[in-house]
């Protein structure tokens, strides 16, 4: 045979043989998809129904697509175009573990039931989710990444980043495991917290950005819901400026604050911190600080931006 031939029986062997893992893969994806959804349907009441799950072996994603939700009577609530999980694993906190929710809508039922009280840019829009997380494990140092977006109301961003969290990866990993069984006992419920609560006082807090941003329709929104509760645009800002001058902090931060609340258009948060601190050790420096708004803001590193 020559060796044109013998190169394309090779490679027509990979592929057939990816094919067959491939259709393995989808098979047991669905397998467990079923088994997932089952238990949350029988904790919350919902039903929940999606028309395609495939796994990418190459990329290690699992994508859902059209995925329908129903309430304990059978009514529509909400529908998503798709979800793509990123490195998820069941045995083990992956390194990279990414999710992407895109084409969150409201049912017409519920727009319809929310419709005088909720501004119909909140009701009408889509909404994406997303959210990432790096881990290293010898090192303990964990990036968490969160973003929303409300149509052309508004997007959301928050990133943080801790140290020292092995202790709780790990008991979130051991929660993952005996919730893919059945639904959790009380007793498991309690335990679990009580570990978790141990494991929060463990983490060394690094940085924190926080940032929000408004897509056009954010204003209307604010403006109909200050209509609702009777309240005009001047005395919303002056009970704000009360509620600003509360804060610890410095006044330029409160300055900022302000044209956020004046201009609702941007804010903008961050926190950086120099030292790996516990939690616990860290709120009693924040304690010793809290009347001192510029030792505050300088211990925390804290900016603030808002237009």
């Amino acid at each position: 045979m020559k060796k044109p031939l013998i190169a394309i029986a090779v490679i027509g062997t990979i592929a057939a043989g990816y094919g067959v893992t491939q259709y393995k893969a989808n098979e047991k994806l669905n397998d467990e998809i079923a088994k997932q959804i089952s238990l949350f349907e029988e904790s919350s009441g919902f039903t929940v129904d999606y028309k395609e799950a495939n796994y990418s072996l190459l990329n290690k994603e699992v994508s859902l697509q059209d995925i329908q939700f129903k309430g304990p009577e059978g009514e529509d609530l909400a529908t998503i175009s798709h979800i793509i999980i990123e490195g998820y694993e069941t045995d083990k906190v992956s390194p990279y573990t990414a999710m992407d929710l895109k084409g969150l809508r409201f049912a017409q039922q519920l727009i319809d039931l929310a419709e005088p009280t909720t501004p119909a840019e909140l009701l009408n829009a889509s909404y994406d989710i997303t959210s990432s997380l790096k881990y290293d494990e010898a090192t303990g140092k964990s990036d968490f990444d969160i973003g929303f977006v409300a149509g052309e109301v508004a997007a959301m961003d928050m990133a943080f980043t801790l140290g020292n969290s092995k202790t709780l990866m790990d008991v979130s990993l051991e929660s993952q495991k005996m919730q893919m069984d059945s639904p959790l006992t009380m007793e498991q419920e309690l335990q679990l917290q009580s570990k978790m609560m141990m494991a929060m006082q463990e983490l060394q807090p690094q940085s924190f950005n926080f940032s929000f941003n408004n897509k056009g329709q954010f204003e209307s929104v604010v403006e109909q819901q200050l209509s609702a509760v009777q309240l005009d645009k001047l005395t919303f800002v002056q009970q704000a400026q009360m509620q600003v001058d509360m804060l610890p902090l410095d006044e330029g931060s409160k300055v900022e604050l302000m044209n956020f609340v004046n201009g609702l258009n941007s804010l903008n948060i961050s926190m950086q911190l120099d030292n790996n601190k516990a939690v616990s050790e860290l709120a009693m420096e924040v304690s010793a600080v809290a009347q001192q708004p510029e030792k505050l803001a300088q211990l925390l590193n804290l900016k603030i931006k808002g237009s």
